[in-house]
């Protein structure tokens, strides 16, 4: 799913086949992806249990998660490259992973020091905020 949501960053159309099964999980995945994706300004085309991701300019969008810890998770990552990524309803993350997000803000060599905001105010939060 990280693979997928990075896939605008690449230079050429990049094709995933045989999805399938991410429409089974916690949520339908492939539908999820592309939504969200296009939510960002990337085109992405479904055909059956295949995603077609072309290359483009992404912009900050927020995000659901559909209580789904993997979809936090992947738009998270692509966060980290593009600006004003809101993820609606981090806590999802509890299920696998409680301080993703806390990782993610850490200094390094601990985390990727990012800098983590409250949608709501736009202040940083604090890394030991960050628990699910």
């Amino acid at each position: 799913m990280t693979s997928i949501v990075m896939a605008p960053l690449s230079p050429n159309p990049v094709t995933f086949t045989d999805l399938g099964r991410l429409r089974v999980q916690e949520c339908e995945r492939v539908e999820a992806l592309r939504t969200e994706l296009t939510k960002c300004g990337a085109h992405v085309e479904e055909r059956d249990d295949t995603l077609i991701v072309h290359p483009g300019q992404l912009h900050g969008a927020a995000i659901d998660t559909y209580d789904d810890h993997r979809m936090a998770m992947c738009f998270a990552v692509i966060g980290t490259q593009i600006p004003g990524i809101v993820i609606k309803k981090p806590a999802c993350v509890k299920k696998t992973f409680p301080n993703f997000f806390q990782k993610l803000a850490s200094p390094a060599p601990v985390g990727l020091n990012m800098k983590i905001c409250d949608a709501s105010t736009g202040e940083p939060l604090n890394p030991n905020d960050l628990i699910a």
